[in-house]
């Protein structure tokens, strides 16, 4: 038994991977306990295997009744993403989906430490392990949560990663077709164009829209022009609709930094008429948009600094979208960047990125049970941990750090 500890200890402290493979295997464990107690859905993915399956036939993607709940409101070019899978039976997908999606949200914790890691000094592999698992047990009740439904925000991230390594290594083609991709996925991406326009990224952009048009008129291999226009009308209805959910500011589980600093502050007093919602939110963003420029501003001289604007820019993705707390995963670059970093930092530094990444990454179902959990829910305890770390960006960029 020592000898085996010994050997694991030494993989361990030599082996740069090692990490990636425990949660490779934590994976496969989580795939073994779902099915034996029945809860291999995957229901986001089934949804887009029939969207695969419909386009391919050349049928309507959206408002089908007998779908349900699971309602598929995304582009028809995601639809054609999907299309391989349609090869197999369902049943046998969404294992291959298991798998693929692993893949995926591996190739994500190693691409947040190596980009990470160009904002500190290198590690040894005992580090880097230590660094993997740290960020992943941050970060495991979001993904396991995308791993358990079949989702896509893992690859959205793993998307803007990549943006954000092209980008740095100047390749502006790759980043426009992979940011190009992302937004017809979900359109969260339309937050880096702004960020491009700024730093004068202007071929990135370039490519942006060229792929962008090539990547919407991809469905017109399936439809008539007239069908085609169709769809992305009901597309671009969807859209809207989901815009206009769930957006009261005062809403429980409403996880934006518009409805946390409402529901946060004496602004809960106030009665939210329609107009005041918007001046409110117009206020919001421009505060936002005053504070990443600054941001960007003192970046000059940084040492990668365009690696920090991207996390800060993916962060408040879910800040600024409705959406579930398992999309809270986007914060995972900012937290491999505070956590190759925390060695140099003080000791409230040190204590409020703590304090963020428990109240980020802390609510896990199966310990608090669905009272507490819910609850945790309610209060959005993922912004206001999201909103901590991104002070911690913040106060390292201010010190030329980050």
């Amino acid at each position: 038994m020592r000898i085996k500890n010994n050997s694991l200890s030494r993989l361990y402290s030599t082996n740069y991977y090692f990490a990636l493979g425990i949660i490779l295997f934590f994976s496969i464990v989580f795939l073994s306990i779902e099915v034996y107690n029945g809860r291999f859905w995957q229901s986001d993915f089934t949804v887009y295997y029939k969207a695969a399956q419909r386009i391919l036939g050349g049928q309507n993607l959206f408002g089908i009744i007998e779908d349900g709940h699971y309602i598929f409101k995304y582009s028809p070019f995601s639809a054609v993403i999907f299309i391989p899978f349609t090869i197999l039976p369902l049943s046998i997908a969404k294992y291959i989906y298991w798998f693929v999606y692993t893949g995926i949200i591996i190739s994500g914790f190693y691409l947040a430490f190596n980009l990470a890691s160009r904002t500190g000094t290198q590690s040894t592999a005992r580090r880097s392990n230590n660094i993997i698992l740290l960020g992943a047990l941050v970060l495991v009740v979001h993904f396991q949560r995308e791993l358990h439904l079949g989702q896509v925000n893992q690859l959205l991230l793993v998307l803007y990663m990549l943006v954000t390594y092209y980008t740095n290594k100047n390749k502006p083609t790759i980043s426009g077709i992979l940011l190009a991709a992302s937004i017809f996925i979900k359109p969260f991406g339309l937050i880096f164009i702004p960020y491009f326009i700024i730093k004068g990224r202007y071929k990135e952009l370039g490519y942006l829209f060229l792929f962008g048009i090539i990547f919407f008129f991809v469905p017109l291999i399936f439809y008539s022009f007239e069908e085609f226009i169709n769809q992305n009308a009901l597309w671009l209805n969807e859209l809207a609709v989901e815009l206009g959910n769930k957006q009261s500011l005062l809403l429980p589980a409403n996880h934006t930094i518009f409805s946390v600093i409402a529901r946060y502050t004496p602004l809960s007093l106030i009665s939210f008429t329609p107009l005041i919602v918007k001046v409110y939110q117009i206020l919001i963003l421009s505060t936002i948009g005053i504070m990443v420029l600054l941001f960007i501003k003192k970046g000059r001289g940084v040492k990668n600094a365009e690696v920090s604007e991207f996390a800060l820019l993916i962060s408040l993705i879910p800040l600024l979208s409705f959406t579930s707390q398992n999309a809270f995963g986007f914060v995972g670059l900012a937290v491999f960047i505070i956590l190759v970093n925390f060695k140099e930092f003080t000791k409230l530094e040190k204590t409020i990125s703590i304090i963020g990444f428990v109240l980020l990454g802390g609510n896990y179902f199966d310990i608090w049970g669905s009272t507490l959990s819910g609850f945790f829910n309610d209060i959005s305890l993922v912004s206001v941990g999201t909103l901590l770390l991104l002070f911690i960006l913040f106060r390292k960029r201010f010190q030329k750090v980050l």
